[in-house]
């Protein structure tokens, strides 16, 4: 169960003779997912097979209630079905062989295989009052007659279409789509020494959709003695856009910092794509590398790993600003079908570097024989910066680049996230019955960027940070035999909240925090108790 905005006795949203002080709507939503797997594992000589089959098939239904579309006036129905939703299913066959070479240098293995995987990706409509624009007189509106006249609020503004919070998929937004892909890959693991290993890996992959790839893996890993190794890796990759990426189409209410719209998400593959100068969607592809070392210290029974990395990602899916219509009688037709005033769209828009270094140090103290005390601190340090932004050229010459991936794009990807996360936990073990936990986690600053439109000359850019924040956790835990076991606890104990919003950014008082950039929740303290089962 989901909400949306709170609205407000004065929008056009709200159709005030059924919610005079304004309402808040509901997404009930019925959630299937169901998966099944089955294998074989063998031997032919020397050789071990093993052949196994995944299906699974989610789905996301959607049912919205405490709401209204306001188009229809006194008729609305205050809940409706949007739609049977999405739907994915897949299935994935994997036939593997592999086989150890004990003799051979100090161990030598090699195996390889195939894949084969299909996948189906589903839209089915909703109800018609969920998704339609009405006339005044009950019928559903069509723009191109002069006739047909929508309801409007106490300003002049139309009634928006369809049922508040998620207008439900109409029938032309139905999708029915499939692909498949088979796979190949080569992998062999050799121990020089007892000391030095490296692996490599290549693999193969065909897309009914996208064509073909080969991607390579290598690594390695050197012991220069008991308490200390290091070790090191590169590797390309490939990502093919989803189903749900190219295809997904719906039409919902997106407020843009404190103003309503009604954004239509058109497929990539779509004409109103194809107008704008929007390329076709085509595989993210990636560069990476690592290195790392682990060390123990026996004297202290402490064990530090440390590991260094970077990945760089080309053509990265993002989702669009949304475009106007521009003037275009096509677009604005289009538009108008879709019960939308603007459109966004999923596009190979960024290359981004991600670069960053994990640290974690495991200590642990035998008081004696039925007490024990560990110790871990964890610490990520990481940054992902945008190296290019790939403007299609149609877009560039209309003018169009800030709207295509403008600046608050720019810092979700770059600063929404905390660039520095960490957790400092403890353990108390007292004999067989009792364990005391505690946890300090640490969450760094981070950015968000809004476009507020203060005056009649545009928008205006704001960058507001939010300071970093500490967490703590506290359990303890009791076995009350050999199968079950109590634990009572409170996470967030100082009941810690994220710095609240700018004013201007609260939507009337309707969000106090902000909602693109968050290090944690904003649900304060809460109390648990958890009875644990084990059946062994």
């Amino acid at each position: 169960e989901a909400r949306g905005f709170y609205r407000l006795p004065n929008q056009s949203r709200t159709y005030t003779p059924a919610y005079i002080n304004g309402f808040l709507p509901q997404i009930h939503s019925t959630i299937g997912d169901i998966s099944i797997a089955t294998g074989i594992r063998g031997g032919v000589g020397k050789w071990n097979i093993d052949f196994s089959n995944n299906w699974g098939r989610n789905s996301f239904l959607y049912n919205i209630r405490n709401s209204s579309n306001a188009s229809m006036l006194q008729s609305t129905p205050f809940e409706a079905n949007a739609g049977g939703g999405y739907s994915y299913a897949e299935n994935t066959a994997n036939f593997d062989m592999s086989r150890f070479y004990e003799d051979t240098m100090a161990g030598l293995n090699i195996a390889f295989g195939l894949e084969y995987r299909t996948e189906n990706y589903n839209i089915k409509a909703g109800d018609e009052d969920s998704y339609a624009q009405f006339n005044t007189n009950g019928n559903i509106h069509n723009p191109t007659d002069p006739t047909s006249i929508v309801g409007t609020d106490f300003f002049g503004n139309n009634r928006p279409s369809g049922i508040q919070v998620f207008p439900g998929f109409k029938p032309e937004n139905e999708v029915d789509e499939n692909r498949n892909s088979i796979a190949a890959y080569f992998d062999v693991e050799a121990d020089f020494t007892e000391n030095f290993m490296t692996s490599a890996a290549v693999r193969f992959e065909n897309y009914s959709d996208f064509g073909n790839t080969t991607n390579f893996k290598l690594a390695s890993r050197y012991k220069i003695n008991e308490n200390l190794s290091m070790r090191g890796g590169i590797q390309s990759g490939f990502r093919a856009p989803s189903l749900h990426q190219i295809h997904y189409k719906s039409t919902s209410t997106i407020f843009v910092d404190i103003t309503p719209n009604e954004v239509g998400t058109f497929s990539n593959t779509s004409r109103v794509a194809r107008i704008l100068g929007i390329d076709p969607l085509k595989e993210e592809t990636s560069l990476g590398g690592s290195v790392g070392i682990t060390a123990k210290i026996p004297s202290l029974n402490t064990k530090v790993t440390i590991d260094g990395y970077m990945i760089k990602i080309d053509d990265r899916v993002v989702y669009t600003g949304s475009f106007g219509d521009n003037g275009n009688s096509e677009l604005a037709n289009l538009f108008a079908q879709a019960n939308a005033t603007s459109a966004a769209f999923f596009a190979n828009a960024v290359d981004t570097k991600t670069s960053g270094i994990d640290i974690v140090v495991d200590n642990k103290i035998n008081i004696n024989d039925d007490i024990s005390f560990t110790n871990t601190l964890a610490f990520t340090f990481s940054k992902t910066d945008i190296e290019s932004i790939n403007i299609p050229s149609a877009i560039s010459n209309a003018g169009l680049s800030e709207t295509y991936f403008d600046k608050t794009s720019r810092t979700y990807i770059e600063s929404a996230v905390p660039r520095t996360k960490g957790n400092l936990s403890h353990n108390l073990k007292i004999g067989d019955k009792w364990n005391f936990y505690l946890r300090n986690s640490y969450f760094g600053e981070v950015t968000e960027a809004t476009n507020l439109n203060v005056s009649d000359s545009g928008l205006t850019e704001n960058d507001f940070d939010f300071g970093a924040k500490i967490i703590t956790d506290l359990s303890a835990g009791y076995n009350i035999s050999e199968v079950a076991k109590l634990t009572i606890g409170t996470n967030n104990l100082f009941d810690i909240y994220p710095d609240q919003a700018a004013m201007a950014f609260r939507s009337s008082g309707r969000f106090i925090w902000s909602r693109r950039s968050q290090q944690f929740g904003t649900n304060g303290r809460y109390i648990f108790a958890r009875l644990n089962f084990t059946l062994k």
